[in-house]
């Protein structure tokens, strides 16, 4: 497999694929980055062998770096930092490590509680539980004599595992897509599958390298030119297709938002712009896709960024301001903010049925009965 990175679009078997890819008499790794992609990778696996290959591990990205790039060397760690190690029972903690700084009545002044990436207090709290924040950044900081710590884990992966392979990589920012990219150098082989356009979706984990430099946000083509400059081969052909959306409704992807999504043809549905918006809305049988605040309807309403993952019969994408005059002929995508586009993106693709598109000035005129 070597070191190679799949673009796919939305629908297109992002899972599917990577639980195909491998071979059940190979060690495999396969990592994602939350539970949910986790459960999704377990399902798939047993459904394509019956079981749980014997021989390849499923775990989130947080446990693959604790348990292959820390726990394992912590001795080392602990001495890196002129700690006394002492057999430490050490564990992961969610809470946040403490800012640097700290707004009181009004003044930035400094956090006492703050410690400098020169310490390992940095990294772990005082009940010796590492930040899970910091895992990937600790994982990158520490050396081993001449060697880095990931040069060594590398050696241990390659000899444990004869593939790697990483789901949903858009979801990585900062310290721990650097810490991917710096291992993938050492790896003998290691597959990345995400979606591009899918990146800056979620509530969290939405700014920073790779897909924002300083205030700058990174297009398409330079995200490419990024990922081969650091010798990955790109694939942007094998998961061009979309299973879940219709030729027609892939069609008007393209023409809108200029993402090269194809269809499978596997699924019928069409883009319909309703005559009565209120029998679509009182449809339960229609997810209906707002911008935001989807808890305050009555109706069955999910987020554009939340309903990422999700696959629904029929859908309603409710348009906001910004992207009212979507079904205009003199739409430009230019127009939006990445993030924006991103989400309208995700919404318009959640559909293996009919899509129907309503405008934020249609709605607006009836959400107040529909107001929980």
């Amino acid at each position: 497999m070597a070191k190679r990175i799949i673009l796919a679009v939305a629908g297109a078997g992002k899972t599917y694929h990577i639980c195909h890819e491998i071979q059940p008499d190979k060690r495999n790794l396969i990592v994602a980055f939350t539970h949910a992609n986790i459960k999704n990778i377990q399902n798939e696996l047993l459904r394509a062998y019956g079981k749980i290959p014997e021989m390849t591990r499923v775990m989130t990205f947080d446990a693959f770096v604790y348990h292959m790039l820390i726990r394992p060397y912590e001795v080392s760690i602990f001495d890196f930092f002129g700690e006394d190690y002492k057999f430490a029972e050490t564990s992961i903690t969610l809470k946040k490590p403490p800012q640097q700084r700290l707004k009181i009545n009004g003044r930035d002044v400094p956090n006492r509680k703050y410690k400098k990436k020169e310490f390992l207090q940095h990294y772990m709290d005082e009940r010796k539980q590492y930040y899970c924040e910091t895992l990937s950044e600790l994982a990158m900081y520490v050396k081993q004599g001449r060697e880095s710590l990931i040069q060594t884990a590398a050696k241990k992966l390659n000899f444990f595992f004869d593939n790697i392979l990483i789901d949903e990589f858009q979801d990585f920012r900062e310290y721990d897509y650097e810490l991917i990219v710096k291992l993938s150098k050492f790896l003998k082989n290691i597959v990345l599958v995400g979606d591009y356009y899918q990146h800056s979706v979620s509530g969290q984990n939405n700014s920073g390298k790779p897909f924002k430099k300083a205030k700058t946000e990174i297009c398409y083509d330079d995200f490419i030119g990024e990922l081969r400059r650091e010798r990955f081969e790109v694939d942007e052909t094998s998961l061009i297709h979309s299973r879940r959306c219709s030729k027609e409704i892939c069609s008007f992807v393209r023409n809108k938002l200029g993402i090269q999504i194809r269809s499978a043809g596997i699924n019928a549905g069409t883009v319909i712009r309703p005559l009565n918006i209120q029998e679509i809305l009182d449809d339960k049988n229609i997810v209906k896709l707002v911008y935001d605040n989807a808890s305050r309807y009555s109706f069955r309403a999910v987020n554009w960024s939340y309903s990422k993952g999700d696959t629904y019969e029929a859908a309603c994408v409710i348009l906001n301001g910004s992207t009212r005059k979507l079904i205009e002929e003199t739409f430009s995508a230019s127009t939006l903010k990445k993030a924006t586009l991103n989400k309208l993106y995700v919404a318009l693709t959640r559909s293996k049925g009919d899509l129907y598109i309503v405008t934020s000035d249609e709605f607006e005129a009836i959400k107040e009965k529909y107001y929980k």
